[in-house]
C-alpha cells in the first residue's frame, strides 16, 4: 500500500479510538429518541384502529343507518321526480289546448275580417245605399 492508503487507514483507526475512548460504561445512554417516536405513533394508530368508533360493528351500524337515509332520500326524489314529471305531462296538455284555442280565435278573427270587408265591398257596389 503506498502512503496515501495507509495513511487514511490510520486517520479512521484514530478516529475509531477516540469514539471507544470517549464512551464510558459508567453514564447511561441516551434513549433512542427515534425508536421511542415510532413506538408512539404506532401506539396512537393501533389506539385509534382500535377505538369503539372503530370497531366492526360501529362501523355496519353507522353503515345501515346511512344506507337507510340513503333509501329514504332516493324515494323522496323518485316521488318529487314523478311529481314534476306529471306536472310536465299536465303542462303539455294545457299547451296543445291554449294552441287550439288560439288557432281557432285566430280563424274565427280571420272569418270574421272577410266578413266585413265583404260586406263594405257589397255596400260600396249597392246604388243608393
Amino acid at each position: 500500500c503506498d502512503d496515501e492508503c495507509s495513511g487514511l487507514l490510520i486517520s479512521d483507526m484514530d478516529r475509531l479510538y477516540r469514539i471507544i475512548a470517549d464512551v464510558t460504561l459508567t453514564t447511561p445512554l441516551p434513549p433512542p429518541y427515534k425508536l421511542l417516536y415510532r413506538f408512539e405513533n404506532m401506539t396512537e394508530e393501533l389506539k385509534h384502529m382500535l377505538s369503539p368508533q372503530r370497531a366492526p360493528e360501529r362501523l355496519l351500524q353507522l353503515a345501515d343507518s346511512n344506507l337507510e337515509s340513503l333509501v329514504i332520500e332516493m324515494d323522496q326524489l323518485h316521488s318529487r321526480a314523478t311529481k314534476v314529471s306529471a306536472d310536465g305531462e299536465q303542462v303539455e296538455d294545457d299547451a296543445a289546448r291554449i294552441h287550439k284555442r288560439a288557432e281557432e280565435l285566430e280563424q274565427f278573427v280571420r272569418d270574421t275580417l272577410l266578413r266585413a270587408t265583404g260586406n263594405r265591398k257589397c255596400a260600396a257596389s249597392a246604388p243608393g245605399i
